[in-house]
This record gives C-alpha cells, sequence and structure tokens, in this order.
C-alpha cells in the first residue's frame, strides 16, 4: 500500500459498488481509512471492506439511506 494518505480518513458515501467502490479502493490503497455507505447488499459491502482489511488497509461500510 502507498502511504500517500496515511494518517488520513475518507468517507465516500455510495461507496458499496461501481464508481464508488473503485473510490474506496484507491483511497484504502493510497492509505487512507476509509468509511463508505452503501444502500443495497450488505454482504457485498462487508466483502468490500474485510477484501481491503485483508489488504492491510481500514475500512468499514456503513448502511444509510
Amino acid at each position: 500500500m502507498n502511504s500517500t494518505l496515511n494518517g488520513k480518513v475518507a468517507f465516500v458515501t455510495g461507496g458499496g459498488r461501481g464508481i464508488g467502490a473503485a473510490i474506496v479502493r484507491r483511497l484504502a490503497r493510497d492509505g487512507a481509512a476509509v468509511a463508505f455507505t452503501y444502500k443495497g447488499s450488505a454482504a457485498i459491502a462487508n466483502d468490500l471492506a474485510e477484501s481491503i482489511t485483508r489488504e492491510g488497509g481500514r475500512a468499514i461500510a456503513l448502511q444509510a439511506d
């Protein structure tokens, strides 16, 4: 993981899938801890957060509408 955003926290609305998920992945890869919202599938959003964690990042999925 790159350390460009080390020590920073990012909050992404609509980060559970599509372009939002790609943004979440990029922010995490660049070192940010990421919190993101999702509206639909908890399983998909949690898989994304777990994937980031397995790769050494920090992420949390929050259901919001």
